[in-house]
């Protein structure tokens, strides 16, 4: 039996799970800052404060927030950013100590594959309908992919008082008008996972005697057979089966690839290998066979790529289910999968591959590496996709080099090195109460103390450029000056001019100084985590509320007879935390409960709106209670009951809680809220002009393969081993075009991962339509006049992370017009609408 709370918590949190257990999905704040709190995880903080409240309010869809079984997580929840798990066994526990805001998430452990689980997050948003007719009564539901249909069937029955009957049965009508409709499956034990219905799709109960088409024949739907019998081949939309879109618009951009599609309307079936152990015998090449013939057809304006995601589905379980994923991702897969399940290599010989010795002339080791690939891979999808890349690593102590020739089917540009500044949003809280939001240029990979230092920087009356400024500490080699980087382009960056905070309407003089700035991260109105001075500024996420603090004691002071205490502002009816938290300065050893009642009588004033600033004439508006924290379970008493006791700071985690009368926090509320609609404003002209700044000069397509083939220092976490050295050393790396694929596919990456932040660059990329001329980035003499390429096809993503939407912008081979694509709609495209802030993914054609 465990007795140390630490360790069953521990124990519990890696548990391992299994089908049909029970979690709960927690916000990701929250359950940080428990583990702090309880000893989990390490603490830059002296004394990490209680949590709070489990709150469930900021994941939940608004729309199903009060639902007892069917509360659905809003749609653009990112897992690790926003949410986490936590077995229902952990919860219960936690629930009782912590209490809770809004409802709980629950999920079970489903099946994924045949051999992997997960914990459903979505549950699948379906309609219920009293009958076909358009003006019947509809009910939205939320279900478990492992719902059974017979289960279906009784909820409509029940919703609607149906009589359960032999004569009738359940219809999915996939469209969003409920036009056509299909019946289910009445095979036993179905689950909605097996029928794959799309998402809101609506469904009823009727008599098996009734027609599968609406019997609203007035309302024909726009594909109805007599409307239109013939479409252009390839105009072909595809129905969104539940946050499909980033599949959408990957197929549609991999339909317009002339070369691919001919051979897959073509004899593609006789080179399917069902025998290949990296294949998926032959179901994925053929199910995007069928959808290839069916979008090419010109019967139909669109169709649902059903029986491909279920091929998908069972060789990659991420793509099951109807969470959001990435449309690059997913093009990767899918032409990895066609080119094994295509390979026309039935028995893979072994083949060894040789390390440089520098003996070879590059052509001649180009020429073996490539062979050495070619003996395992050999279909379609390598004649038309693959190309090969030069890469060498130079060893900083010794010189001793080493080339690799490498097959690729994508090239991940990165978007060029300024994008690496990032603007980071903070309120400055002065210890004379006011509060004013600032926003500050850094380098995201510095540390908490650089965004301190340009902080203060900005209250210094003289400019600085970024070129000016010293180079930050952080943890990226890249960012050491040496003999690689000085000769590369650093001269095209511009120089940009700080703002100058001295020269505000409303300055007083003011002049910050880091030692006497306490950074803290706040949430739900409580301080959710005090950053250290090495804190990354990549653990900070663009919505974490991140405050300044001015303190009238140097943080850097050794021995210090003063220690911050954290105070926490709630109303006194409904004791909901309002407004920013404080910090009040008492003394450290010999703290009595009159010395906190005396700081804080001193600062309430300079933040919450009293009546007067006399202390005794406030007492009625506000009364404040300590809370003791002691083996991780609070405790709170009345300040005025402790006037005379002795505070140890040292045995229990001690925090401030002030309950407000209703009227002075509806006094701060419009305070509060006029001080926001200021910060808005500010903000919307910041972003006003960081566009404008960014667009001049503009970043061009050609820019990010001058970065990708750009000279780069290896980070220490990728350091390589010398064969002369015989050890781990620090090294640069060079890539160079070397083989150019017939059809050339780009990723913008626009998206930026770290363990902690995410962040998405809408940057507008000039890339041409016609005429990319790529010679100058390829090292082969023999390539050189095969570099240029027109484009075909363009892959977006609008809106952030997790969520946002994918569509396409494609050619049509038999129109020659531009079109987009947009799930299962389809409409003619200008062709200067093609690239924008949204383009992603990018299809060349060679020339």
């Amino acid at each position: 039996m465990v007795s140390d709370p630490v360790e069953k918590y521990k124990k519990l949190l890696e548990k391992d799970n299994k089908v049909d257990d029970k979690y709960v999905i927690i916000d990701k704040k929250w359950l940080e800052h428990w583990k702090r709190y309880a000893g989990i995880e390490k603490s830059d903080e002296e004394k990490p404060t209680e949590p709070g409240p489990i709150d469930f309010t900021k994941l939940a869809d608004p729309t199903t927030a009060n639902s007892s079984n069917e509360v659905q997580v809003r749609a653009n929840a990112v897992e690790g950013n926003d949410y986490s798990f936590i077995p229902y066994e952990l919860y219960q526990e936690l629930v009782v100590t912590y209490k809770k805001e809004g409802q709980e998430i629950i999920r079970k452990v489903i099946p994924l594959g045949d051999y992997s689980t997960t914990i459903e997050v979505f549950l699948v948003p379906l309609r219920l309908r009293e009958s076909r007719a358009s003006y019947a009564n509809s009910k939205q539901i939320y279900r478990s992919r492992r719902t059974k249909v017979e289960d279906l069937k009784k909820d409509i029955c029940n919703e609607y008082r149906i009589p359960m009957s032999a004569n009738y049965r359940l219809y999915a009508s996939m469209d969003e008008k409920g036009f056509d409709w299909e019946p289910i499956s009445e095979q036993a034990n179905l689950t909605l996972d097996d029928v794959d219905l799309t998402k809101n799709a609506f469904i009823t109960y009727e008599s098996r005697n009734i027609s599968t088409h609406s019997s609203s024949s007035s309302n024909k739907p726009y594909y109805d057979v007599g409307s239109k019998s013939y479409y252009t081949p390839g105009l072909c939309g595809l129905s969104n089966l539940g946050n499909t879109c980033f599949m959408n618009s990957a197929l549609q951009c991999l339909s317009n690839v002339p070369p691919l599609t001919a051979y897959f309307l073509g004899q593609y079936e006789d080179h399917i290998n069902r025998d290949n152990p990296l294949g998926m015998k032959g179901d994925v090449a053929k199910a995007y066979g069928e959808l290839i013939h069916e979008m090419w057809s010109g019967k139909s304006s669109s169709c649902a790529p059903r029986s491909l995601k279920q091929s998908v589905a069972r060789y990659a379980p991420q793509f099951s289910g109807f969470a959001q994923q990435d449309s690059q991702e997913f093009m990767s897969f899918l032409l990895d999968g066609l080119h094994e399940d295509l390979n026309l290599v039935k028995n893979k010989p072994y083949v060894e591959k040789k390390d440089d010795d520098g003996k070879l002339t590059d052509s001649a080791l180009a020429a073996e590496q490539w062979e050495y690939y070619r003996k395992r891979n050999q279909s379609k999808i390598h004649e038309i996709f693959h190309g090969q890349i030069k890469s060498i690593v130079t060893c900083l102590t010794c010189g001793t080099q080493a080339r690799t020739f490498d097959p690729i089917c994508f090239l991940s540009l990165p978007l060029p090195g300024k994008a690496k500044i990032r603007i980071f949003k903070l309120d400055y809280v002065r210890v004379n109460g006011q509060i004013k939001s600032y926003s500050i240029k850094c380098d995201e990979n510095g540390r908490m103390r650089n965004l301190i230092q340009e902080f203060c920087d900005r209250f210094q009356p003289k400019k600085k450029s970024v070129r000016q400024k010293e180079r930050m500490d952080t943890d990226s080699a890249a960012s050491n000056s040496n003999q690689f980087n000085q000769n590369d382009d650093d001269e095209d960056d511009e120089e940009e001019e700080e703002e100058d905070f001295t020269k505000a309407s409303d300055y007083d003089g003011h002049q910050p100084k880091p030692d006497y700035i306490l950074a803290a991260e706040i949430y739900n109105h409580r301080v959710h985590l005090q950053y250290g001075d090495n804190t990354l500024l990549t653990s900070i996420l663009e919505r974490d509320c991140v405050v300044f603090y001015e303190v009238s004691d140097s943080l850097k002071k050794l021995d210090s007879d003063k220690i911050l205490m954290p105070c926490t502002f709630r109303d006194d009816y409904y004791h909901y935390n309002f407004g920013l938290p404080i910090y009040l300065s008492v003394p450290r050893h010999d703290c009595k409960g009159k010395d906190i009642q005396e700081a804080l009588q001193k600062a309430i004033g300079n933040f919450i709106p009293l009546s007067t600033t006399d202390p005794s004439e406030n007492k009625s508006l506000y009364s404040a209670s300590l809370v003791f924290t002691q083996s991780y379970s609070p405790t709170s008493k009345p300040l005025k009951a402790y006037l005379d006791e002795h505070i140890d700071f040292s045995r229990k985690n001690t925090a401030l809680t002030v309950d407000v009368a209703a009227s002075i926090v509806d006094k701060y509320k419009k305070i509060d809220d006029d001080r926001r609609l200021e910060k808005d404003r500010s903000s919307s002209m910041d972003s006003g002009i960081q566009t404008r700044s960014q667009q001049k000069p503009s970043t061009t397509l050609l820019d990010c393969f001058k970065h990708f083939t750009k000279r780069e220092v290896l980070s220490d976490d990728d350091l390589w081993k010398c064969p002369k050295c015989a050890m781990l050393k620090k090294a640069t790396k060079k890539i160079d075009l070397w083989l150019l694929p017939k059809i050339l596919i780009v990723q913008l990456k626009r998206f930026n991962y770290t363990r902690y932040y995410r962040d998405k660059i809408d940057l507008r990329i000039d890339c041409p339509i016609d005429n990319l001329d790529l010679s100058q980035y390829v090292l082969n003499p023999a390539e050189k006049a095969k570099a240029k390429y027109n484009l075909i096809a363009v892959s977006n993503h609008m809106g952030g992370l997790g969520g946002g939407h994918y569509t396409a912008y494609a050619k049509n081979s038999h129109d020659k017009k531009w079109h987009i694509f947009d799930d299962s709609y389809v409409s003619e495209a200008n062709e200067t609408d093609v690239i924008g802030k949204a383009a992603y993914v990018l299809i060349y054609q060679q020339q």
